[in-house]
């Protein structure tokens, strides 16, 4: 027992209990396999002592989350942990959760009943593998609303009318005072590449505009290009909100030692914004970061093992292929699954 309102129990097959609001059933974590029976309407959760449920989670902040229940329904609130909530493919800080779903806090995926739901649901084994795809799935389809940000749709103010380019009327205004002045606009044109343009003034013994000779590789790459290729390719303050709005996201998480939802928010800022440099360097750093980490979670495993102490090894390798669940071929990913068969078989009678 953790606290008179809450009930700890160490499966996931448990009945019906008295008085029973609502419960959790941890489908990930150090605390894989419990049952968390809460009868009240309001709890907390995190790794401290001070909370209802307490959980082993190292990532987890010490009171992490309330689950309260409201004339709107169950509503889940962050109360301004390190790490956030994740909670169908989004990091958010105030969700209503539903019977059935599902959550992230730290390293631990919870599952959420109500105990109106009947006593087959309540004690049902949990299944890993579709709660994840579910998570990847909500994930996917959040990446493809980013990549609709990055390409907004125009609308013109007025279908019906020619709307006239900026840059057409800046360049019309130029070649005008280029015509007019040939001996000062010649040498800028050939200052910045233009020479082909400068064929095209007056006073040029071989202009011939209709059939301007193109020679040599770098005349051969202008032939057939206009001006406006020259300039460089503007990216819009939306995009770059966006981005950088992304960018901030993942630098929190990599501040936080989160490095898997740190690579998640670097990918998404250059989805929307390939130039952001400071994305790709931390992206990179990152992908380094998670590299380490498992390696640091498998050789804990081991020696876990090694030593006896079966479940916190479960708890470590399960971690790792957390970690890796996007590169099951990786043979780290490999090697901790091959770990937990190996215990789970010697643990059989």
């Amino acid at each position: 027992m953790i606290r008179d309102k809450v009930f700890r129990f160490k499966q996931t097959e448990v009945p019906r209990q008295a008085g029973e609001f609502a419960r959790l059933r941890v489908i990930k974590g150090p605390d894989v396999g419990a049952t968390f029976v809460v009868k009240e309407s309001s709890f907390t959760l995190g790794r401290g002592d001070t909370v209802d449920i307490i959980l082993a989670d190292p990532k987890a902040s010490r009171t992490h989350a309330r689950i309260d229940f409201t004339h709107e329904g169950w509503i889940t609130s962050d109360l301004g942990s390190a790490n956030g909530i994740f909670y169908q493919g989004e990091f958010v800080r105030k969700f209503k959760l539903k019977s059935g779903e599902h959550f992230t806090l730290g390293e631990s995926v919870l599952e959420f009943l109500m105990s109106r739901e009947s006593n087959r649901v309540l004690s049902a084994p949990v299944l890993e593998n579709q709660e994840v795809e579910k998570q990847d799935v909500a994930l996917a389809q959040q990446k493809v609303r980013v990549r609709n940000l990055a390409q907004p749709v125009k609308v013109l103010e007025n279908p019906g009318a020619k709307k006239r380019s900026p840059l057409l009327l800046i360049l019309g205004a130029v070649a005008v005072g280029a015509y007019m002045y040939p001996e000062i606009a010649r040498p800028i044109l050939l200052d910045y590449n233009l020479g082909f343009l400068a064929d095209y003034l007056p006073g040029t013994p071989s202009a011939k505009p209709k059939t301007a000779k193109v020679s040599g590789d770098a005349d051969k790459s202008a032939e057939g290009r206009d001006v406006a290729s020259y300039l460089p390719a503007q990216v819009t303050r939306e995009v770059e909100k966006t981005s950088e709005q992304y960018f901030v996201q993942g630098f929190r998480e990599y501040t936080a030692g989160n490095y898997i939802r740190a690579k998640e928010s670097f990918e998404l800022a250059l989805q929307v914004n390939p130039n952001h440099g400071k994305a790709r360097f931390y992206l990179a750093n990152a992908e380094k970061e998670n590299t380490d980490e498992i390696k640091r979670l498998i050789n804990a495993g081991k020696f876990a093992k090694r030593i006896g102490k079966t479940k916190q090894a479960k708890g470590y390798y399960e971690t790792a292929i957390r970690h890796l669940y996007f590169d099951r071929n990786n043979p780290d990913y490999i090697e901790c699954e091959e770990a937990l068969k190996d215990m789970k078989t010697g643990e059989e009678p």
